[in-house]
């Protein structure tokens, strides 16, 4: 937190940052805009079926919501009908989307915590299909105990494509293995994995002791605990990646799937958790206002961490020369205004 700061924009780029007087403020809190790992969809857009148009709509809904870059996040099916889904997704993010800044692919080579993934698509690893992925995929969730896990992550890391850790049960052997393979990711803490537990090496509580992993964590306050929130910052301040898992609750896949919105999270009906409804910013919120974390370790989480995580320096930041992507926050932590490579609305500067 800087202080009373004034910042320049010229043709979108920010020119200079200054301090300013107090009484100069146009907004509370000047906050770059938001980077979000695991976005499924967003209300009615699912972005496994989604067209550019629609593709276009949800990422106004997301700029909106204070998102301001994202990876499209795809879930296990079937081989030939997730190429499909990559196609048309990686056409839209090699476009020059703007807020779209690659694909996540959170399976189907997943292990034995399968969660809402749909159980018959969960395959070994198929070498040949992950040889040929496109470079806008920029994040690969894999089960550690899946065969083929250590190739297929040395292949994804000199492709320069993130791989993360997630619904698996590993052992601290396999964890080893994975993380000595390339893996530096691991994907929504606590959900679908092994857990934390004073006897057993679950693969929750070998994330948050290992330096070398980053985790991702949905503070919907559903998924996890208020609670086991504050014990992970509290465990891995600088290691946390908030990410939405956001679904498009009120979409057709919702429909074909009878899913519905209970206790303020999207499920299954037999009750299983299937993504969330709440934006990023409201993780934001909940682990400052509900979990009682500092907003300066809460915004990190959700802007430069996940940025450098995929390798963006010009990201998650707000700073000379870089693009301005950036919201301003009221004091209840809502949005008052949005920049994403635009002049700001009242000229050329604005201060917070």
């Amino acid at each position: 937190m800087h202080g009373p700061t004034s910042l320049t924009i010229d043709d979108g780029m920010v020119a200079s940052i200054q301090a300013c007087p107090p009484d100069d403020a146009e907004h509370q809190l000047v906050v770059p805009g938001l980077v979000d790992l695991q976005m499924n969809g967003w209300d009615t857009v699912d972005v496994a079926g989604a067209e550019q148009d629609s593709l276009a709509l949800l990422d106004g809904m997301l700029a909106a919501e204070g998102t301001a870059y994202w990876l499209a996040t795809l879930t296990t099916d079937s081989l030939a009908r997730l190429t499909a889904k990559i196609g048309l997704l990686d056409a839209y993010v090699s476009d020059g989307a703007t807020g779209a800044v690659g694909i996540h692919m959170e399976g189907p080579f997943l292990g034995t915590a399968t969660g809402a993934h749909p159980r018959a698509h969960v395959v070994a690893v198929d070498h040949g299909w992950i040889t040929g992925l496109p470079a806008s995929v920029r994040m690969v969730t894999m089960g550690a105990e899946a065969d083929g896990f250590g190739e297929a992550s040395r292949v994804l890391c000199r492709n320069g494509t993130v791989v993360s850790i997630g619904h698996s049960r590993p052992d601290a052997r396999q964890f080893e293995n994975a993380v000595s393979a390339g893996a530096t990711m691991v994907t929504h803490l606590f959900n679908a994995m092994s857990g934390v537990h004073h006897r057993e090496e679950g693969l929750a509580l070998i994330a948050l002791t290992d330096e070398r992993v980053r985790v991702g964590l949905i503070a919907d306050m559903t998924h996890v605990s208020h609670a086991a929130v504050r014990l992970a910052f509290l465990a891995k301040p600088h290691g946390i990646c908030l990410v939405s898992d956001s679904v498009a609750w009120n979409g057709a896949w919702a429909t074909a799937r009878d899913v519905t919105v209970v206790d303020g999270a999207p499920r299954l009906p037999d009750g299983t958790l299937a993504g969330s409804s709440t934006s990023l910013l409201g993780c934001v919120r909940n682990v400052v206002t509900r979990c009682g974390i500092d907003l300066s370790t809460a915004l990190r989480a959700a802007t430069s961490t996940p940025a450098r995580l995929i390798g963006r320096d010009d990201i998650g930041g707000i700073r000379v020369g870089s693009r301005f992507a950036a919201l301003a926050l009221d004091d209840q932590l809502g949005v008052s205004a949005v920049w994403r490579g635009l002049q700001s609305e009242r000229g050329n500067s604005t201060h917070s």
